[in-house]
Order: structure tokens, then sequence, then C-alpha cells
């Protein structure tokens, strides 16, 4: 498969980076040059494409390899939305996959700058589904990156809420790294700065860990339902459909007057958006095999709390 590319991925590490190859990174090569590719098996119209990636990220989140190729079919029949589909492969990368697996993280960045959308034309599905099937045989996958993002954004807006004095490094460890990175002292660091933007800031993150216990967890991730060709769990906050909803909820509908008596009460700010972002931490952002830092987790659910204006025991 693609010899040229091929060619071009086994060199990366040694032509960008100064640095050998290492097995990993070899394997995923090989794996690449010897995959083939499933059976397209879905469409879906284009104007569908939030909802559509909303399912896939979250499926490649649940591990759930059937789904996310399934998925994989429909980007394949908007062949003029190959350049947003491989951004946010990128997104998925480091934000659910992360530290579980960070040559892999890195693998999939660095395919994106090889493989050019336009001119690697409908073998662009062959590359979505091998790095799709790579992110969910993993074991485990981590969202802590992505954690270190919604961190970093509130900082840089001065909007934490008071920190303890046990989550203070974690604040000085992610400031020092966008720092750092910014300042591109050496080729990997250049790479990250020039590339952070196809991950929403989250490459320059790859690789630093917290001295911290990493944990994992192992609760079951919600099951779901089809609707509409599409796992319901992709019509959260991040699409239209998913905004109309929580808007409705949290106005009052039959059978959930309970949700809007209790943001009425508690006279919450952006009552539909608060609804949003507690759905996602109970369902759309659960991945199955999570790693994570607790106090890093704890710090995040404080800030969103904070910019509710609500206390964490009255969540």
């Amino acid at each position: 498969m693609f010899p040229a590319q091929f060619q071009a991925l086994l060199s990366y590490p040694v032509s960008r980076w100064g640095v050998t190859a290492s097995n990993r990174w070899v394997s995923l090569c090989t794996a690449m040059r010897d995959y083939e590719t499933p059976c397209r098996s879905l469409a879906i119209n284009k104007e569908r494409k939030w909802e559509l990636v909303s399912a896939f990220q979250k499926s490649i989140r649940r591990g759930d390899k059937s789904m996310a190729l399934h998925l994989i079919s429909a980007m394949d029949s908007t062949p003029e939305e190959y350049a947003y589909f491989w951004r946010r492969l990128c997104v998925i990368a480091c934000e659910d996959v992360g530290p579980a697996d960070d040559t892999l993280a890195v693998f999939v960045v660095a395919c994106a700058t090889v493989f050019s959308p336009k001119r690697t034309g409908d073998k662009n599905y062959d590359v979505f589904c091998f790095l799709a099937e790579q992110m969910c045989d993993l074991s485990t996958r981590s969202r802590i990156y992505c954690s270190y993002g919604v961190i970093e954004l509130a900082a840089t807006k001065s909007a934490l809420p008071e920190l303890s004095m046990d989550e203070m490094p974690i604040l000085s460890a992610i400031m020092q790294r966008k720092a750092v990175v910014q300042a591109g002292k050496n080729p990997w660091q250049e790479w990250q700065r020039k590339n952070d933007w196809r991950a929403e800031g989250l490459l320059k993150f790859v690789g630093l860990n917290l001295p911290l216990d990493l944990i994992k967890v192992d609760t079951p991730v919600p099951p779901y339902k089809m609707l509409l060709d599409l796992p319901s769990y992709c019509y959260d906050m991040h699409t239209r459909v998913g905004l109309m909803m929580l808007k409705r909820l949290v106005q009052g509908v039959q059978g959930a007057e309970g949700i809007k008596e209790f943001f009425q009460q508690n006279k919450v700010k952006s009552a539909h958006k608060a609804l949003g972002e507690a759905l996602f931490f109970v369902e759309g952002g659960r991945i199955q095999g999570e790693l994570m830092y607790e106090p890093l987790c704890r710090l995040e659910q404080r800030l969103f709390a904070h910019q509710q204006r609500h206390l964490m025991d009255q969540s």
C-alpha cells in the first residue's frame, strides 16, 4: 500500500526529528503496508457530517471497531470533506488515545502530513480504516491531553477556580510545556509547534507525564441505540440536533420535568450547555479502559463547576 508514502513514514522520525524509528513505529508502518481494507457499508448525507464525526469519535473512545469502520464508509461518500476528516482524526488521536500510546497518536498526525487529501484520493478510505482499527484495538485509551488543554485554555482566560497546593504543580507543568513547545528549541518541539493546529492545540502535550499515580477505569460505558442510521451518542452538544434537544430539556418536556426545576432552582448560567457538559462526563466522554490521573480529573470537574458558578457538592 502506497510505496512512496510508506517509505516517507518509515523514515519520518529520522528526517523530521533526527531520531531512530522505534520498534512500535516500524510495526505501524509495516502493518499499514500490508493492510487489507474492509468493504464500504454506509452512506450519509454530507450535511450530517457533524453528527457523523461525533459518532466516529465516540466509537473510537468505546473501542467499537465495527462501528468505527461502518462510519468511515459514510466519510468516504463525501470526498470533499477529506481534509476536515483528517483533522478530526488527529484530534481524536491526541484527545482520546493520548498517553495510552503516544507513538500511535504522533503516527496519526504524521500520516496527516504525508497523505495529502486530494492526491491520496479514494485511498484516504484505506488509511482512515487502518488508523481507526489501530486506535480501537488498544486495550486502554486516555483523554489526559484533552484535560490539559481544557485547563490551559482556562488559565489563558484567567478563568480557573482557586487552586489548592496539590493542584498548582499540575497547572505549572501544563504551562511550562506550552512555553517549551512555543520556543521550539529542537526539531521535535518545532514539529509539535508547527502541527499543533492539526490536533486543536493538544499535540504539544504529547509526552507530558505528571508525577501522579496513573489509574485505569474499568467502568462499562453506557449502551446506545441506533437513531437515523447513527448511534444515539452522536447527538450531543457539539451538533445542531444535540443543542436543540438540550434547549428543549431545560425548557421542560414531559417526563423530564425535574431537569427544568433543577436549573430554575439553582440559577445555572447557560443551562443547556451545563446539561450538555454533564451528559458528556457521564456518556459522551466515557472511554473504554480509560487511563487517568484522579487529581487532574477532579480539577477539570471543579473547573466546569466554577464556570457554571456551581459548587461541586451541589452538582
